[in-house]
């Protein structure tokens, strides 16, 4: 009889400890958003015992807070079946099952953003053939199956970075030809194969920075349109190939020695190399619709202004941090395009403003921090009309040797003056500048 009660007891506990894991959460409107609040389904049994309601009439955006949710429960989107929007972020998620979006026929934009997703298995997102926005971005996945994305034939942005990719699947984009913008930042990928991108017709945008490529050939982007922008920076890339319909290149933090530009009347228009071990600027190609070039913290020792010739719209070029103790000019006619030079944290001890003749509209000369113990600045406003700012700080000038430049520069227009703060330990501002 005792045993009989005993197992009449545990069972009946069972039930109960059942019944409470079914639980039905309802979310709450705030601006035609349904937001659903600590949501708890730890375990995958849990999943088939939870229901979910709203007030909303037909809500369009689903979005989850504070909640726990091991993999997304596919009756979501049975119950609300006229999602365009799901926001499951920072929600501890694991896995993406073959079914759970298999009811988000309507669905266009899902953030998954933050949670703890390993794999994507293949046909994760079979069901939902209008998502045009995914993102993955700041998950643990580290395998990509190769048909994950089939079906996915309206996807325009793809956000996979901040995860722990050392490779993609050789068709991984294959069924994507309407995708625009691709970003891989933050991996680990050592490779990416010479045709991975190909059959993206409409790719715009791609940014494979922070991961360690020692190979990446962008010839795969050679098209008769134009691709925005590429961003390979932080890398380990040695040489770069630049397709003529690119319009900017992002490929700092590299170990590149050699450019190359393919195709003729190439389109960039904006090209960053900074840090990297180029010696001149003659290394890089002709490039007539280049506007910013920046080859900052290279291993350039000598410069000559005739090198902006081949860069017929050049407004801004960068030289700062390089090793460069003397500048030349052996231009015969004036370039009149050339407005900002940044030659900071160089290794320049005298400088004559002369050397500038040729290039008369420039708006900004930035000569901070080299070893200039003597600039010659003559008749700096007749020479330079449009110059409005001249960089001196973090330089060596002696108090007793600089009066004649002081004489120059108080007549002149253009902005040039220093504070006390920045000034070094030994120095004193004397007339804006710092001496010693």
């Amino acid at each position: 009889m005792v045993a009989t009660k005993s197992v009449a007891f545990l069972l009946c506990l069972l039930y109960m400890i059942k019944l409470s894991t079914a639980r039905d959460y309802k979310c709450v409107q705030e601006e035609n958003h349904c937001i659903f609040r600590d949501v708890q389904l730890k375990s995958t049994d849990s999943l088939t015992k939870t229901t979910f309601s709203s007030d909303v009439n037909s809500p369009k955006v689903l979005k989850f807070e504070s909640s726990s949710i091991v993999q997304l429960p596919p009756a979501i989107f049975q119950k609300f079946p006229n999602i365009e929007v799901l926001d499951a972020s920072f929600c501890g998620l694991k896995n993406l099952q073959s079914d759970s979006f298999s009811d988000a026929r309507n669905i266009r934009e899902v953030n998954l953003t933050g949670n703890k997703i390993a794999i994507l298995r293949n046909f994760a997102f079979d069901g939902a053939p209008k998502i045009s926005n995914l993102d993955l971005t700041q998950n643990d996945i580290s395998e990509i199956q190769e048909n994950v994305f089939d079906g996915l034939t309206e996807l325009k942005i793809l956000s996979l970075g901040n995860n722990r990719l050392a490779t993609l699947p050789s068709r991984m984009f294959n069924a994507l030809s309407s995708l625009e913008v691709v970003e891989l930042q933050n991996n680990l990928l050592s490779k990416i194969n010479d045709d991975m991108f190909t059959s993206c017709t409409s790719l715009i945008t791609l940014n494979v920075s922070h991961n360690a490529l020692q190979k990446f050939d962008l010839r795969q982007f050679l098209r008769d349109w134009s691709v925005d922008a590429i961003d390979v920076s932080f890398n380990r890339l040695k040489t770069i190939r630049i397709p003529k319909n690119l319009r900017k290149l992002v490929a700092s933090n590299n170990q590149i020695r050699s450019v190359e530009a393919i195709g003729k009347d190439p389109a960039l228009i904006f090209l960053r190399l900074s840090h990297n071990k180029l010696t001149s600027v003659d290394q890089i190609p002709s490039l007539n619709k280049l506007i910013t070039l920046d080859m900052s913290y290279n291993q350039l020792q000598d410069f000559d202004f005739n090198s902006v010739t081949k860069f017929k719209n050049l407004i801004l070029l960068k030289l700062d941090g390089n090793q460069l103790s003397t500048i030349s000019n052996t231009l015969t006619s004036d370039v009149t395009y050339l407005k900002y030079v940044h030659l900071a944290h160089n290794r320049l001890t005298h400088l004559d403003m002369d050397v500038l003749r040729t290039v008369p509209r420039i708006i900004k000369l930035d000569l901070g921090y080299n070893k200039l113990t003597e600039l010659t600045a003559k008749r700096l406003s007749d020479k330079f009309p449009v110059l409005v700012r001249l960089v001196l700080d973090g330089n060596d000038f002696r108090c007793e040797q600089s009066a004649e430049l002081m004489k120059d520069l108080k007549y002149a227009s253009t902005e040039y003056k220093s504070t006390s703060n920045q000034c070094k330990v030994e120095q004193r501002l004397v007339n804006g500048i710092c001496c010693s």
